[in-house]
């Protein structure tokens, strides 16, 4: 055998050695993320009384609209102001033991025992404002199951929960808790899309 066909051979029994490598070696880790039941994660501590100021943009279908935020929140209470295009301008949402009121800017009231139903009624928007209340907060609904994924800190990368969608894009570290900053959450046709400008963790002042 000549030089020059030994050279082709080898390179040719490399070649093939390599693909068949290739072909039955196991996917590598990639970027270290994992994806566990809901009830087999552990998140990192979340205040339980907290303030949120930002900024959200709405999607229902073809209505959308851009709202400003303020969600205050402690024990059973809670204040979620949203003012912008929706409904009749700003809405404010109480909520307590008792039940949950929304107010309107031109002064009207509701009452009823969900959130999620007042909002719809007065805006067209389907939000789940219960759920919401757990996902800002990088924390999963107790008494849903569900799929999270975790980066190589172990903070979500995404959580799925009674087929609503949850993408965390930013945390930042405010008062010793790692908080989200920028996530979105969509189910169907409706989603929300949250900016948060300031987190203030205990109760307000």
């Amino acid at each position: 055998m000549t030089a020059v066909r030994f050279l082709r051979a080898f390179a040719a029994a490399v070649l093939t050695a390599v693909l068949a490598g290739c072909s039955v070696a196991p996917p590598t880790p990639g970027d270290g993320r994992v994806t566990l039941p809901v009830a087999d994660w552990q998140p990192a501590p979340a205040p339980e009384a907290w303030r949120l100021t930002g900024r959200a943009a709405l999607h229902a279908g073809d209505d959308g609209g851009t709202v400003s935020v303020f969600w205050e929140s402690g024990g059973d209470r809670y204040r979620l102001t949203l003012n912008g295009p929706i409904g009749s301008g700003a809405v404010r949402l109480e909520g307590n033991a008792g039940g949950i009121t929304l107010r309107t800017s031109d002064g009207r009231v509701r009452r009823a025992g969900s959130a999620r139903a007042l909002l719809r009624a007065e805006t067209g928007y389907d939000l789940p404002v219960s759920y919401l209340r757990w996902w800002v907060r990088a924390r999963a609904v107790p008494e849903l199951g569900g799929r999270v994924r975790l980066d190589d800190d172990d903070r979500p990368v995404s959580l799925v929960q009674d087929g609503w969608h949850v993408t965390y894009d930013e945390f930042r570290r405010v008062d010793g808790y790692w908080l989200p900053h920028r996530l979105s959450v969509e189910r169907g046709d409706v989603s929300v899309r949250l900016a948060v400008r300031e987190w203030r963790a205990g109760p307000s002042s």
